[in-house]
């Protein structure tokens, strides 16, 4: 009978220490819960200007883009999910700003991780997404680029540089500002 209370005690213990636990993580989270692998954090993310690894990817059409194929163009690497939220919301700002800047020697390359082919190309067809999206099927370009999570765009400059990251989804304000910088508008 004895032994029968201790492990009750030992055990409602325990719970009410998770249930603390638990408590404390969500207040110094604000409350906020985001999904694994989503990006909470909003924003330009300071990174040491270098060059931009080069990768080889297999886009949803069948057809091959090679990035430093594109030099001589500024580029916008977007990583991006179906699923992902932060990524919808910003979609069709993405796919507007990419048609108002393909003629002006800019080049976006959509990059779809942790994504079913079937939704990723749901995903392209509802948002008219134009540029060039692929899978980085075995997760290369997100381990050389450190992507920590969904939604994050990488600019390289015309030489193939990396100049800026940005996490979260972007305003279209946001995305014109950073180009025309770049253009040197």
């Amino acid at each position: 009978m004895v032994l029968r209370r201790v492990i009750i005690s030992l055990l409602l213990l325990i719970f009410v220490v998770f249930f603390c636990l638990l408590a404390v993580s969500l207040s110094r989270s604000g409350s906020m819960s985001g999904g694994m692998g989503v990006n909470s954090s909003f924003g330009e993310v300071k990174i040491k200007r270098m060059s931009a690894p080069d990768f080889s990817m297999e886009l949803f059409d069948d057809s091959q883009i090679r990035l430093s194929d594109l030099k001589g163009k500024i580029v916008v690497l977007d990583f991006w999910s179906s699923w992902c939220s932060p990524c919808r919301k910003e979609a069709q700002v993405l796919s507007d700003t990419y048609l108002e800047y393909r003629d002006k020697g800019v080049e976006f390359i959509g990059i779809s991780i942790w994504d079913r082919k079937t939704d990723a190309l749901k995903h392209i067809d509802e948002f008219n997404i134009e540029y060039p999206s692929g899978p980085d099927a075995k997760g290369d370009i997100l381990v050389d680029y450190g992507v920590t999570g969904i939604p994050e765009k990488i600019f390289i400059d015309q030489n193939g540089n990396k100049l800026k990251k940005f996490t979260g989804p972007v305003t279209k304000e946001e995305m014109e500002s950073i180009l025309d910088g770049l253009l040197g508008y």
